[in-house]
């Protein structure tokens, strides 16, 4: 999530470059309050949609990690895929794999939050400081943003 915010603040700036060389600064203007406007309203929906996977996966249960591959770029250390086994509340064993998280260690615990009714429906419990981050990330990069647009 960090690097498509990443991506999509320096491609508005070479577009607003680009929209300025070309005597085009008003409708550049134009795209940047709308995109800024998009970026204001998407950071209330990121925490929606954490809070709304984190319904739907009611129950936790503590997995262990299987493996741990890719090419982390630290110091963040977000570009990890993991693959974790989890001990159902029936008795059952599950594995889920997720990408994009922080590096673990074979053998490390690892919080998992699933569906009792469908426990294939697992998901890697890294609390609500992703989602919040990324929130106040696209929040601040929309208002900027828009404060540019709009000066």
């Amino acid at each position: 999530m960090r690097r498509r915010v990443v991506v999509l603040a320096v491609a508005a700036a070479v577009a607003w470059s680009a929209l300025s060389l070309l005597g085009l600064a008003s409708v550049g203007r134009a795209a940047l309050l709308v995109l800024g406007v998009i970026l204001l309203a998407a950071a209330p929906l990121i925490v929606a949609a954490d809070a709304a996977a984190r319904r739907r996966t009611p129950v936790r249960a503590t997995g262990t990690v299987l493996a741990c591959e890719g090419e982390g770029v630290e110091p963040s250390g977000w570009e990890y895929t993991l693959t974790v086994r989890f001990t159902s509340a029936d008795g059952r064993d599950h594995v889920v794999t997720e990408s994009g998280r922080p590096r673990r260690r074979p053998s490390d615990p690892m919080p998992v939050r699933y569906d009792p009714r469908d426990p294939a429906r697992a998901r890697l419990d890294l609390g609500t400081a992703p989602a919040w981050t990324a929130a106040a990330v696209v929040l601040l990069t929309g208002a900027v943003v828009t404060w540019f647009a709009a000066r």
